[in-house]
């Protein structure tokens, strides 16, 4: 099954909700070897009081059904754990999935977290590219993570809470706002 085809207009940032899960759902069977089932999200959603999830979706009008990107973080005390982001394969590279990382670093620092740990697939050049250029470095491999059995490498951006790596990483989070919030895709 595919998703919809998206009508042009501006997007937005929203916490993902129960409906959105049938988007989210055709989003993880498009974007990775191991999708996450909807058991998992509605735990995830209505039991995990640590998690936050995020949809992009085109502002206005019912948009449940209309998911370009997901992803996912967990808070652990002064750390926020990123579990998961995709975007639809069609509006890749449009900065969207950096959009939408930048705005799970400003909630995680705003719920006072220091820093910002996650696990990419070696494989995933596009993803550690994006990671290496908001500042996250390598600190570690899981060996066999993934239910295929390819390692995981463990990423960590350091100090979130430190206005001189906030500082760029606030001001690209501005002008991706600026423009997918207004720009028409």
């Amino acid at each position: 099954m595919s998703l919809p085809p998206i009508p042009p207009r501006p997007l937005c940032i929203r916490p993902m909700t129960a409906d959105d899960l049938d988007g989210v759902l055709l989003l993880e069977e498009q974007s990775f070897p191991t999708p996450w089932s909807r058991a998992l999200y509605e735990y995830e959603l209505s039991d995990n009081r640590l998690s936050r999830y995020r949809v992009v979706v085109p502002a206005g009008e019912d948009t449940s059904s209309a998911v370009l990107a997901q992803a996912g973080w967990m808070l652990f005390g002064d750390e926020a754990h990123v579990l998961t982001i995709a975007v639809r394969p069609e509006f890749r590279g449009q900065g969207i999935g950096r959009w939408l990382l930048l705005h799970l670093l400003s909630e995680a620092r705003a719920e006072g977290c220091v820093n910002v740990v996650l696990e990419v697939r070696p494989s995933n050049e596009a993803a550690l590219h994006l990671y290496e250029k908001l500042g996250f470095v390598l600190i570690g491999r899981r060996k066999r993570y993934y239910p295929d059995k390819e390692d995981a490498l463990v990423l960590l951006l350091e100090g979130i809470d430190d206005d001189r790596l906030w500082g760029p990483l606030a001001g690209a989070l501005e002008r991706l706002t600026a423009r997918l919030a207004q720009e028409k895709l």
